[in-house]
């Protein structure tokens, strides 16, 4: 495959991933990458905390430069340019120079796309006024970042009560901005089971963030200076700033226009080589659907960690190796003002819901503990809420959830290894786990839970 030419539509993790591993594997394949944006290869999950101050330049944000990709991995990177069709047949993409609109065609052996997720847009009027935001990519944290500087808002209103809201409600106040949260659904955190959210709600709102949940907001409205939030349950709120952070959507027109196979959630299928229903093109990232562990069906999770993975999956198998992707288990953790969240496998309403579990999900057992994260009588020992979700039959362990100020992302690895092995709660409660005082218990606060949730299994 040496004289092969791979293009590959996305610059970002997964692209980016396949990009390098192609050019290891096969460093005579010439490998073009084709980015409508400016930047290549950023931490999107750290943008929140440069807007924030915590991390003091937005170079920092940066994992790989375009000179650094084309110099040094001799990656032929082309920013601005976005490819606007995909002919499977021909084997070319039509590619548009967004400088002077020009257009030509690329032919290519492999194809791997990688477009990504685009915020969701409401349909909400006046997402397009002056001071309103979304943040996805790294340009879009350069707006509000110049925003914030140049303009110096005093009041900030986030539409949207999940991950990057809650990061952004944490930025905002560490810029001393009055911060107000609107969550449509009934609680913030909604991929979550709600008594797992309980302490951090409290918390948020104790770190002066207004939050409103059950509200929906009908309009955005300009109120010079400034914004107006208009909704149903709250009134109108007043903004200089609003953040729209209502979710993402996966980018998957171009696959579905090419006619390839799409999924029930509307992202790209893919088989777990990162083949699409077309053998010469591959796709991965945030514009994919995995196939779910727990839910033994395909499901869409955009996460930084399965887009680094598929690409690196797709990169090897385009260079002409057979590496797989497993699948997924939506492991995430969350930072929220002194609060840390987490998640993996299904919560409680999404594995009743599912149907997988029982008809009613009556299948679907649960265990709740809280516990000090380390030795009470450590100086500094924090309340530590562990949820395990598992399969009353046989104590299979189907999810977990953890909120504490200390020691959660540990132990979310812990419960997301034990699904992956397709672990029973007995079993982790005999895991060998490490202990000291000043980071546990003789028994971990997950193996606590475990053997409380013991107590229900074949019952």
């Amino acid at each position: 495959m040496s004289s092969s030419t791979m293009v590959i539509i996305g610059g970002d993790a997964a692209g980016m991933s396949a990009a390098s591993k192609i050019r290891r594997e096969c460093p005579d394949t010439h490998v073009i990458v084709f980015e409508k944006g400016e930047h290549i290869s950023y931490s999107a999950c750290g943008m929140p905390y440069w807007i924030g101050g915590v991390v003091d330049s937005d170079r920092r944000l940066l994992v790989l430069t375009v000179d650094a990709a084309r110099k040094r991995r001799g990656i032929d990177v082309r920013t601005h340019h976005e490819v606007v069709a995909i002919d499977p047949v021909r084997r070319e993409v039509t590619v548009r120079q967004l400088g002077d609109g020009t257009s030509f065609q690329q032919p290519y052996d492999l194809l791997l796309i990688a477009t990504g997720a685009s915020p969701a847009r409401p349909p909400i009027p006046g997402l397009d006024l002056p001071g309103v935001f979304t943040l996805r990519s790294l340009s879009h944290a350069q707006q509000i970042y110049h925003f914030l500087e140049s303009r110096q808002p005093r009041r900030a209103v986030i539409i949207g009560g999940g991950y990057i809201g809650l990061e952004m409600a944490e930025a905002f106040r560490d810029r001393e901005l009055e911060v107000t949260v609107v969550e449509m659904l009934p609680q913030i955190l909604p991929n979550f089971d709600p008594e797992m959210v309980e302490e951090v709600a409290a918390h948020v709102q104790q770190q002066g963030v207004t939050i409103h949940t059950g509200t929906r907001v009908t309009a955005i409205q300009q109120d010079n200076p400034g914004l107006a939030v208009v909704t149903e349950e709250a009134g109108t709120l007043p903004a200089d700033l609003v953040l729209v952070a209502t979710g993402v959507r996966p980018n998957g027109e171009l696959a579905r226009q090419a006619g390839l196979r799409m999924g029930q959630t509307g992202a790209i299928w893919v088989d777990d080589h990162m083949r699409t229903s077309d053998e010469h093109i591959y796709a991965a990232g945030d514009c994919v659907e995995h196939y779910h562990l727990v839910l033994e069906e395909n499901a869409w999770i955009p996460l930084a960690t399965s887009a680094n993975k598929g690409g690196r999956v797709a990169g090897e198998n385009m260079a002409g190796g057979d590496a797989r992707f497993p699948g997924i288990l939506g492991t995430a953790v969350v930072k929220v003002f002194d609060y840390t969240v987490a998640v993996t496998g299904v919560t409680e309403q999404a594995a009743r819901a599912s149907g997988k579990f029982g008809e009613q999900g009556e299948w679907v057992g649960s265990a709740v503990i809280t516990n000090d994260d380390k030795a009470g009588y450590w100086p500094g020992a924090e309340p530590l809420k562990v949820k395990l979700v598992f399969d009353r039959r046989d104590g299979r362990v189907l999810g977990g959830q953890l909120a504490g100020k200390a020691g959660v992302n540990k132990r979310i690895d812990i419960v997301a290894t034990a699904i992956t092995a397709r672990m029973t709660v007995a079993d982790v409660g005999m895991l060998d786990l490490s202990y000291a005082p000043p980071y546990s218990h003789p028994y971990d606060p997950v193996q606590i839970c475990a053997n409380v949730a013991l107590r229900d299994v074949g019952r």
